[in-house]
């Protein structure tokens, strides 16, 4: 069975990004196992590598390298989607939407209508849907979103969006990077402090990006500021500065990495976790802190998934919505909290993380129903797809 994986990055340097791919061919590998099929992945990305594997095995993704401004890669393209029997596009989580400017939502669409018109199965993986600000976009999302086969969501509000949009009732579960694998490491030593993990996003940092800003209502500097200032004057903290995009080598503007350098230059105290190599290496170092606050989604889930108290801070509706989905209140709002409000929040959370700590062990609970139900959804898709085959 031959399987496209469209809107999934293994190799850019977005550990959010990774974790979403790698822990969907984790997913798509438990499936082949449950229903004894032989799946073959092909993944069209914008960042190709030799050396990516469905994880836990030897066997290999292979790449379609992204070429917008090239006739050859719509032809290959549209040759792979009819060589597949199944297409899953994810969008990179978050990105079926023109928050991030109309030029990246137009692109992505187009491959998915060439997807749709091959007659191939097209599957919308679970993300989130919108917010379409204008006319033009929101009504191919709603084309696309009517003319696939299965569409998956992992939070309530998109749920309620699309059946307002489409007329569409879809499947609610949950993001697929719960599953991710994570890798042990010792990298972080022993202590009587409460490890508190902070991941400070190069995004905000520098204001969004020049075509899309994100309308934030704090200031977030000064808020990772002040957070910081607190953090380290109380001894019975240690902090660890976690980049989750970005290395030293990549451009600043979305780079995380350069905003922990920078924090721990200013504040001596911390630890800045450096050269990471995957996203189960980040989730291992993430899964020892006893708190974790970050404005990286991906980087949250880590924590979350690990039973760690979870502190997410909220740009886009994309946190209210997964975090509500499970019952967790737990979230610093950037774009509505005063940078004030937003430090006096963090801190009441970080001081009352047993409790924290307890509920993420609930919403847990109903992460595992949502996995369950998403991974049984594709069995019985894999079962109508190789059947038809047969």
């Amino acid at each position: 069975m031959n399987v496209t994986l469209l809107g999934l990055e293994f190799a850019i340097q977005n550990y959010g990004c990774q974790a979403l791919a790698y822990s969907f061919a984790n997913e798509l590998n438990k499936v082949a196992q449950i229903e004894k099929v032989q799946m073959n992945y092909t993944a069209v990305v914008f960042a190709v590598s030799e050396h990516i594997y469905v994880p836990g095995t030897e066997q290999k993704i292979e790449c379609m390298k992204i070429r917008y401004k090239s006739l050859s890669f719509w032809r290959d393209l549209r040759k792979l989607f009819k060589n597949s029997d199944l297409v899953v596009d994810f969008t990179g989580g978050d990105s079926f939407s023109d928050i991030y400017g109309t030029k990246r939502f137009y692109m992505s669409s187009l491959i998915k209508v060439l997807a749709i018109k091959s007659g191939t199965t097209f599957v919308l993986g679970p993300q989130t849907y919108g917010p379409y600000k204008r006319k033009m976009v929101k009504r191919l999302a709603s084309y696309i979103i009517r003319k696939s086969y299965s569409v998956y969501t992992r939070d309530e509000e998109s749920r309620k969006y699309v059946a307002e949009l489409s007329g569409r009732d879809i499947l609610l579960t949950t993001d697929v990077a719960f599953s991710l694998p994570k890798e042990d490491t010792d990298t972080i030593e022993d202590t009587d402090c409460i490890k508190i993990g902070i991941n400070p996003s190069g995004l905000l940092w520098n204001g969004g990006y020049e075509f899309a800003k994100i309308p934030l209502n704090m200031d977030y500097q000064k808020y990772c500021r002040k957070l910081l200032e607190y953090l380290t004057k109380e001894q019975k903290y240690k902090v660890y500065l976690i980049p989750h995009v970005g290395t030293k080598d990549d451009p600043e503007i979305e780079n995380d990495y350069y905003t922990c350098k920078k924090l721990h230059e200013e504040f001596e105290s911390t630890v800045f976790v450096e050269d990471l190599k995957s996203p189960m290496e980040a989730k291992g170092i993430i899964s020892q802190m006893d708190v974790f606050c970050g404005a990286r989604m991906h980087a949250t889930i880590a924590a979350f998934s690990s039973g760690v108290a979870t502190i997410p801070v909220s740009y886009s509706r994309k946190f209210e919505g997964l975090y509500g989905s499970l019952d967790y209140k737990y979230v610093v709002h950037a774009c509505t909290q005063s940078t004030k409000e937003a430090v006096e929040c963090t801190v009441k959370y970080i001081q009352e993380y047993k409790k924290l700590e307890r509920t993420v062990e609930d919403s847990l609970k109903k992460v595992y129903v949502h996995q369950q139900s998403f991974r049984e959804a594709m069995c019985k898709m894999v079962q109508e797809i190789h059947g038809g085959k047969n």
